[in-house]
């Protein structure tokens, strides 16, 4: 081959790869605005222009798996490892999207693969615990995860995680500890003072689980779920009137909610409201789906309950 046609050939290369990273990009600005059918289209453009093009095939991946097309991802993360073998993220992608279908054993080797290639990297640790507590293996989760929290004591995000999966396996106690930590890093966390509340109420410890409802709600007065978990402690300590008023402001917010019309009439009920719980009852019967036994006969018996004390 002359000088010229291996000039040629070089620059035609470099035209191609060029023209891919364009796709590429046009593709990153689809994704940025969700619209991932056009995203696709144009990470196949990129892919045809340069089928060596590692970050194509990685977002290619990402995106079927993103819109449920496990057949179509696993390959396109696959050929993206192939092209780039000692990327530690590619690995821990195609671990996500496994998990993602339920292919949990296979996802977690995708992880160790990544650890092997960066073994303190704390999102990939956080993954092999989610799938060791997945597995039921409790206490080598929590290793993993006591390990993540050695490595950075300052990320809210892990004493989170940790707690989380050690409220998962019952150890509630250490889970509140867990949250607490999360909360003291950051005071305005929500969801570690809500889910700090449930694990207390678990363990019966309703007076103080008020407290932490109370503090989620200062932070996101918009959540429902610990407004109604509060009226649910209230009601436990014969607080009625004050659970009562949760579940009316959880109706506020989800007026169509089955449970929360139980547990308004169930609390008008124990007030004396006989007639009242009665409407509340219709209620969630109404809004109750029909495959929701328990709340369908809960409410029947509730409302019958009411009719025999009027």
């Amino acid at each position: 081959m002359g000088l010229f046609d291996r000039f040629k050939k070089q620059e035609n290369a470099a035209s191609k790869e060029a023209d891919s990273a364009m796709w590429f990009s046009q593709a990153e600005s689809y994704i940025r605005l969700e619209r991932y059918t056009d995203a696709l289209h144009c990470l196949d453009k990129a892919i045809a222009c340069d089928t060596e093009n590692p970050l194509a095939w990685h977002e290619k991946g990402r995106i079927l798996a993103m819109v449920n097309e496990e057949k179509a991802s696993i390959p396109c993360y696959d050929r993206a490892i192939e092209l780039r073998p000692d990327s530690a993220v590619y690995y821990h992608n195609k671990g996500d999207a496994l998990a993602t279908f339920h292919r949990y054993d296979e996802a977690d080797a995708c992880f160790l693969k990544a650890l092997s290639l960066a073994p303190d990297d704390v999102v990939f640790l956080t993954s092999h615990a989610r799938m060791l507590s997945i597995a039921k293996k409790f206490s080598e989760a929590d290793k993993v995860m006591a390990h993540v929290c050695d490595l950075e004591p300052r990320g809210p995000e892990h004493w989170f995680n940790r707690a989380t999966m050690l409220y998962d396996c019952g150890k509630l106690e250490d889970a509140v500890t867990c949250y607490k930590a999360a909360f003291t890093i950051a005071p305005g966390h929500s969801v570690s003072y809500f889910n700090c509340g449930n694990a207390l109420s678990s363990l019966g410890r309703h007076e103080e689980s008020l407290f932490y409802y109370d503090k989620a709600l200062k932070y996101e007065r918009s959540m429902t779920g610990a407004m109604n978990n509060k009226g649910l402690s209230l009601s436990i300590l014969g607080r009625h009137d004050e659970a009562y008023d949760c579940f009316r402001r959880v109706l506020i917010a989800l007026p169509n909610d089955a449970d929360a019309w139980y547990n308004k009439g169930y609390e008008q009920m124990l007030l004396g409201k006989y007639a009242d719980s009665i409407e509340s009852f219709d209620k969630a019967l109404s809004f109750a789906n029909g495959n929701n036994r328990e709340l369908i006969n809960k409410c029947r018996e509730a409302k019958e309950k009411a009719s025999r004390a009027m």
